[in-house]
């Protein structure tokens, strides 16, 4: 979320399409949508602009204070408070059925904030349901805005009033002229489902910012924060647990393509995993799902408070399995143990992908390796490294120039890349090595 950019929440009783019209207003498809209710849980923040005006918008879960569940009352308190921070707050009805008692609830409870509510009818798909929506403007937060989430109809004079009722914000242009240099390092947190990783974002920001329950698969949407680390602004996303490819519900497999799209978007990758059965297959295949976005990698094993299992062992096991051979960081969300840690861990990865290695190292380093391990030979002939120079940063590509490409096995060219991390410290780093015929 962008501080210097005023807010409009979007909150509403479940199942009255919540996130069907925070995709509209985004104009592209964010949240995830299906017709049972209670898919969306956390606050989903997502940037866009109209006419010009930039904002922020921020998807909530059903507010249903009748919930007495665990994970009910988690989601509306996060609901309430997306609410008391936003500059501006849509009140989503359905207007196909008369207010229920939980839209008269929320009616109540923003009844006092009327200056900053807008009372929005969703579900508006014909000219009789959306005359009839004017009706509910007895309930006393003025004007009632006809739309239709799914067909687009009214979404355009809503972002009209919107921009109309929204403080001064910068033009969207020129946020779209920001230097690249003055985006902040994102940090995703991934891994499989119920390994604390919205507890440890929780943690990390000392505040309730993700639900957080016991049950698997709470986190459904990607959540963006923004926070300060020593004068500097870091942006954490939590998202939803990654398994392995099969068979699972249309909205986890939704769940899983957010994750993904959201590693796709990150530099580095917090991959979380549970130090009381300590690095699983289904750890690594979260790994290595999020590392094949491009992104960088630091695992971070949480619930240290419940057990300390080996760590050279785990060490040992994560090289050996995970190409980009990340730093291991040991935690705990519960007492806080290992947490300031993890962050500067990460940022050791986003700094190192961005540093520029001098062209007089790298060919030290190369004749290093033709002394330490000669090149594979066929026949009479031996592969020779003739020269290595990084042609990109962000993350490091390097072209490496030898006398026959065909020479090189898959076997050696791991072994260069390993020794590339561990000379120049791009442990977690992306590394791509493009290897051509000198000259």
């Amino acid at each position: 979320m962008r501080p210097d950019q005023p807010t409009v929440a979007i909150v509403g009783f479940p199942n009255v399409g919540k996130s069907t019209l925070f995709n509209r207003l985004a104009g592209r498809r964010e949240a995830v949508v299906d017709p049972a209710p209670g898919v969306t849980r956390d606050r989903r923040v997502v940037g866009t602009d109209w006419n010009g005006r930039a904002f922020q918008l921020v998807d909530t879960g059903g507010f249903d204070a009748a919930d007495d569940s665990d994970v009910g009352r988690k989601v509306a308190d996060q609901a309430a408070r997306a609410a008391a921070e936003a500059d501006l707050v849509l009140l989503v009805l359905d207007a196909t059925i008369a207010p229920t008692p939980g839209d008269l609830d929320l009616v109540e409870r923003l009844r006092r904030e009327r200056s900053r509510v807008m009372l929005v009818a969703n579900k508006c798909d014909g000219p009789g349901v959306a005359l009839a929506a004017h009706n509910l403007a007895s309930l006393g937060l003025g004007e009632v805005i006809p739309v239709s989430g799914i067909h687009g109809l009214g979404v355009g004079d809503l972002l009209d009033i919107i921009v109309q009722r929204l403080p001064e914000a910068p033009p969207s242009e020129a946020l779209a002229d920001a230097p690249e240099a003055d985006r902040p390092p994102a940090i995703c947190i991934v891994g499989r489902p119920n390994v604390g990783k919205s507890s440890l974002l929780n943690a990390l920001l000392g505040t309730e910012r993700a639900v957080v329950h016991h049950e698997p698969g709470t986190t459904r949407d990607p959540v963006d924060t923004l926070l300060d680390v020593d004068g500097r602004r870091i942006a954490l996303i939590d998202t939803a647990g990654l398994r392995r490819r099969g068979r699972s519900a249309q909205v986890e497999r939704a769940s899983q393509g957010r994750t993904i799209e959201a590693a796709r978007r990150s530099d580095v990758a917090l991959c979380v995993a549970d130090a009381t059965e300590g690095i699983t297959e289904a750890d690594l295949a979260a790994l290595d799902q999020a590392i094949r976005t491009g992104c960088g990698s630091v695992v971070a094993l949480n619930k240290w408070d419940l057990a300390q299992p080996g760590l050279d062992d785990l060490r040992g096991r994560l090289h050996a399995k995970s190409r980009q051979r990340p730093a291991l960081e040991i935690c705990s969300a519960v007492t806080g143990e290992g947490l300031h840690r993890l962050i500067p861990a990460c940022l050791r990865v986003y700094e190192r992908g961005r540093a520029r290695i001098p062209t007089h190292q790298l060919n030290e380093f190369l004749r290093e390796l033709g002394d330490a391990r000669p090149g594979p030979r066929r026949g009479t002939r031996r592969l020779s490294l003739r020269h290595l120079v990084q042609t990109a940063e962000g993350p490091p590509r390097f072209r490496l120039e030898v006398n026959d490409p065909t020479l090189m096995t898959r076997d050696y060219g791991y072994w260069i890349e390993n020794r590339l991390r561990d000379r120049f410290d791009l442990a977690g780093t992306p590394v791509d090595i493009d290897v051509r015929a000198r000259g």
